[in-house]
């Protein structure tokens, strides 16, 4: 080959060469389809944001918020990440309630009714007929959440000796069991007598307590009080995002076996945790299932909303938070009109380190761009052994939101770029005559040394 023919050959290659690892060019920075100024105080160890609502219609639903990134005045990711709520504190707290009876029913005919009213109490109802026989469940109101630890019986005045279940609820309609055939034993009276009416509890906060024996021996009067022991958390130290409550129209109503299906359109997936209906005009008692629709022929139950009259949406049903756009109701009964649907949800946070230059900007949405994985959660237990279990990163506020990218951002490209491959086929190529080159040169024969 001519000096001059290798000497071309090596220009390509190397061309080829730096074009195939030379790394994207600033056209071809990730873009975010919607941004907000970000107003933060200045000298904090930490920063919280709390997404808007108008987010979430920008954040792709299978990015996870992956697709949620902090940047500096010059464009730059900060580290940033999803903040992990701190460990909420708690105080020992006791208190005296008084034990409310529950007639007991007659056959045939309805049973008594409990219910809450709008600030929480018990409100026990007897049924249409006068009840019979010893009451055997009692309940109990303990104001707050509490997580019991030890329920104490009043005091009797002969021997008692029976078992009791103990039940906990948030709602007078869902409870879980926190005893179980537990021993209530009074013998006796001074030295050597046996008084035991401690029973030990565990498990979650609640608020409501029932009590029940299957034995007619139970002494409880009117006005008789138990002692519940145990810790509430202290609600002004709950590191929570505050919830927020959506109306939502109904979009559509249909005729589904023998029943109706009334379908509620989020304006965005949005992390729900809560539901509450309330009836329209015509209607008094509903129950109503709610579904989260995932697909067309898809969804996920989430709980069961029987509304009464009085109660309307006194009473909300906790669902596991995750984001949802389309609720549906379904009645067994047609009804007059679509019931009333709102939505709690709480924002998401996310917390950033003061990094590069001020002022920050939240960027939302993008179909390929992806937060850098920052150890910010490392970061923020350090902060928080080095000022204290109280310190909390700083709030900030946003600034009306405006278009980056946009639908832009948001649209998967089906357009292939063939630029690089094709470098790295010349490259390849290259590769190839060179390697021909040196091997045609080892199999020449040694000519004669120049003179």
């Amino acid at each position: 080959m001519r000096r001059d023919g290798r000497i071309g050959l090596f220009v390509i290659y190397v061309a080829a060469l730096t074009a195939a690892l030379t790394p994207a060019h600033a056209g071809d920075e990730p873009l975010y389809a919607y941004g907000w100024a970000i107003q933060a105080p200045a000298g904090a160890n930490a920063y919280l944001v709390a997404l808007p609502q108008e987010a979430y219609a920008w954040a792709r639903p299978d990015a996870g918020l992956a697709d949620v990134v902090i940047v500096d005045a010059k464009g730059r990711e900060v580290a940033a990440g999803p903040y992990r709520p701190a460990e909420p504190t708690s105080h020992p707290m006791t208190l005296d309630a008084p034990l409310l009876p529950v007639p007991n029913g007659s056959d045939g005919v309805a049973g008594p009714s409990i219910r809450r009213t709008t600030s929480g109490d018990i409100v026990i109802e007897p049924g249409a007929a006068p009840s019979t026989g010893h009451v055997h469940e009692w309940l109990f109101d303990a104001r707050s959440a509490i997580a019991a630890e030890r329920l104490e019986f009043p005091p009797t005045q002969g021997d008692v000796k029976l078992s009791v279940d103990i039940d906990a609820s948030t709602n007078l309609q869902d409870w879980q069991p926190r005893a179980a055939d537990a021993s209530i034993v009074t013998l006796g009276h001074g030295e050597g007598a046996v008084d035991a009416r401690v029973v030990k509890l565990d498990g979650p906060p609640a608020r409501y307590y029932r009590v029940r024996t299957s034995s007619d021996d139970a002494p409880w009067g009117e006005g008789a009080k138990v002692t519940l022991s145990g810790s509430v958390i202290d609600a002004a130290a709950r590191d929570e995002s505050k919830r927020q409550w959506l109306d939502v129209a109904n979009s559509t109503a249909d005729v589904s076996g023998g029943g109706m299906n009334y379908d509620y359109k989020l304006p965005a997936a949005l992390p729900v945790d809560a539901v509450r209906v309330a009836l329209g005009s015509g209607d008094s008692v509903a129950r109503l299932e709610v579904i989260s629709v995932t697909g067309a022929v898809s969804g996920d139950t989430l709980g069961t909303i029987v509304v009464t009259p009085g109660q309307d949406d006194a009473r909300p049903l906790g669902v596991p938070p995750q984001r949802r756009d389309l609720i549906r109701l379904h009645s067994p009964t047609a009804l007059r009109s679509a019931p009333r649907l709102s939505v709690g949800w709480r924002p998401d946070r996310f917390v950033f380190l003061p990094e590069g230059t001020p002022p920050y900007r939240l960027d939302v949405g993008s179909a390929s761009a992806r937060r850098a994985a920052w150890p910010v959660d490392d970061a923020v237990a350090a902060l928080r052994t080095r000022n204290g279990p109280a310190w909390r990163p700083d709030a900030v506020k946003l600034d009306e939101g405006h278009a980056l990218a946009g639908e832009k951002a948001l649209a998967t490209s089906s357009h292939v770029d063939w630029t690089r491959p094709l470098l790295w086929i010349v490259l390849l190529l290259g590769a190839a005559l060179v390697a021909g080159m040196a091997a045609s040169l080892l199999r020449k024969p040694p000519g004669n040394p120049p003179l």
